[in-house]
């Protein structure tokens, strides 16, 4: 009788382990009442991933999407999986569009189509049913840019933008080996309509000698623009591209204006990696240098101000900044964002301080008055936005090593304030918000640390606030 005892409350374990490994993903029942995991509605694995370093940059991990129409989000995944599932975590369809990471997805304004885009030897974009994955229409992106098999240089769609009228936009970009053996990139950008019929690429010849990033679209005033990731002075005197931003006619891609931005003290060039944006009439464009500089413009790339968020500090030999990376024009005003502290020389080198004005969102209005900062407890991964609110995706602290600071917050845009707070084991790299700003959606990321152990799993976390 004992013994049916004891193997009646085994099967009942696991039974109980079974029915919380299908409702949680790969979640184990210690995990489902971790701390780490506090606070989240759904947790659902999105494949195997090995642990990244957690101390090295390019620490990439796919991107998430919300869907307006139905309450959902759709996931681009590392493993090159398309997946869209609905506001409770349940898979609606998944779709492997190549063999490459994600790097780059939208959605139509109608929300009938979304766009993939991936890093492999094609660098395919894909237009896709966003009720049922099927595919509408390809393009490859080394018929643009090229592919150098040799030397593993594989195009990316690294930044899409769609508009009311259909058309998408998209940046792609690859490395290349110079002629003086130093690493490089070349960028083009197309635009398609609805259909997937080219309207036009710029350049309409060749590609760009420059690192292209992102690009932003203000088609109220008819205007695209796209800004240079050029980060060493050496590789761009002599190049063809070496201003900082490009604007151009959202219909025709030809140039409209191009905008040198003269460097910082202490620093060689501009680099503008990531941010970029027009305000929702297109009246406006602002730009977050790499070196901590934030700046407002017109549609035409005439600087109305600028905004020195973070200064750089030497230490003994060398200078520190925290790296400027995130720029938007919202209602409330301008959003700057910093990240982690590097060495002005080499960023993948440790800095022995942490930067005072690093990993923190700022915000400024039109006239350039400061409105308020708030600071994070590790790098802002990424930022989306709903009414009066900001999303971040707390990733990786790697000058403290703060490894209880990964997961999500909501910030309030009119004073600053923390209203949300959630943790998870690894870093998020990736966030997105409902339209009505009550559900939040972030992507986990496994990571190494310098002690070896294993942080995190590869997963996404849905948020109820």
């Amino acid at each position: 009788m004992k013994r049916f005892k004891t193997i009646a409350i085994f099967v009942c374990f696991g039974l109980t382990w079974l029915a919380l490994l299908w409702l949680t993903g790969s979640k184990t029942p210690w995990q489902l009442w971790s701390h780490n995991d506090s606070g989240a509605t759904h947790v659902i694995s999105l494949g195997d991933m090995a642990g990244r370093n957690y101390d090295r940059m390019g620490f990439d991990g796919g991107e998430v999407l919300y869907v307006k129409s139905d309450g959902g989000w759709l996931v681009g995944t590392a493993n090159g999986e398309l997946i869209h599932f609905d506001k409770n975590g349940e898979e609606l369809w998944s779709h492997s569009v190549g063999t490459g990471l994600i790097r780059g997805i939208a959605v139509s304004q109608d929300d009938k189509v979304v766009y993939a885009g991936e890093k492999s030897p094609e660098g395919t974009l894909y237009a896709m049913d966003v009720k049922n994955g099927n595919v509408l229409w390809t393009f490859k992106g080394d018929s643009l840019i090229g592919y150098e098999a040799d030397i593993q240089s594989e195009p990316t769609a690294i930044h899409i933008s769609t508009d009311s009228k259909g058309n998408v936009y998209a940046v792609f970009y690859r490395f290349t080996i110079l002629a003086d053996g130093q690493r490089g990139y070349v960028s083009r950008i197309i635009s398609f309509d609805a259909q997937g019929k080219e309207n036009w690429r710029y350049p309409k010849e060749g590609n760009m000698d420059a690192w292209v990033n992102c690009g932003a679209l203000g088609e109220k005033t008819n205007r695209y623009a796209f800004a240079t990731a050029n980060y060493d002075r050496s590789k761009t005197e002599g190049i063809a591209f070496n201003k900082n931003i490009y604007i151009l006619d959202d219909t025709t891609g030809e140039l409209v204006a191009e905008k040198a931005i003269p460097p910082a003290p202490s620093f060689g060039t501009t680099t503008i990696r990531n941010g970029l944006s027009f305000s929702p009439d297109g009246e406006y464009l602002t730009a977050m240098a790499s070196d901590g500089r934030g700046f407002l413009m017109d549609k035409e790339g005439h600087l109305i101000w600028t905004r020195e968020i973070s200064k750089i500090m030497k230490v003994g030999e060398s200078y520190y900044n925290a790296a400027g990376r995130d720029a938007v024009i919202r209602p409330e005003g301008v959003v700057f964002g910093t990240i982690n502290t590097f060495n002005r020389e080499n960023w993948q080198l440790p800095a022995p301080v942490m930067h005072p004005s690093g990993n923190s969102l700022y915000l400024f209005d039109l006239d350039g008055n400061y409105c308020f900062r708030y600071q994070a407890p590790s790098e802002i991964e990424e930022i989306d936005f709903a009414p009066g609110v900001a999303a971040l995706a707390l990733g990786r602290n790697v000058r403290n090593h703060n490894y209880k600071a990964h997961g999500a917050a909501v910030v309030s845009l009119t004073d600053g304030s923390l209203l949300n707070e959630y943790h998870t084991a690894g870093p998020v790299q990736a966030i997105a918000i409902s339209d009505d700003g009550a559900s939040i959606a972030g992507i986990e990321v496994p990571a190494v640390t310098p002690e070896g152990n294993l942080l995190g799993a590869y997963r996404l976390h849905i948020w109820e606030r």
